[in-house]
């Protein structure tokens, strides 16, 4: 059985441990608004990625050409979240 409290749960840990570090270097005043910012970006962006690909690309280069990570780093990243969220 398909229980969408328990993705809901599981899609917030993932969010929350991919924060880990930026939460532990803000007050704990901050930390709420920042997971919820964080978690309108990341909705904001899978929908630019389903709707709008090419830009998504774009968008994603732009990232990249300024990010310390390389596209592989990124892309271990996203398995790894994807695995903690949806697994």
């Amino acid at each position: 059985m398909h229980d969408e409290d328990d993705d809901w749960d599981r899609y917030g840990r993932a969010v929350i441990g991919g924060m880990a570090e930026g939460l532990s270097a803000t007050n704990e005043a901050s930390q709420g608004l920042l997971l919820e910012t964080s978690d309108y970006r990341l909705s904001l962006g899978l929908s630019i990625g389903l709707n709008k690909p090419a830009e998504a690309d774009r968008l994603l280069a732009i990232i990249l050409a300024h990010d310390a990570e390389s596209p592989a780093e990124m892309e271990q990243d996203a398995d790894e979240f994807c695995r903690e969220a949806l697994l």
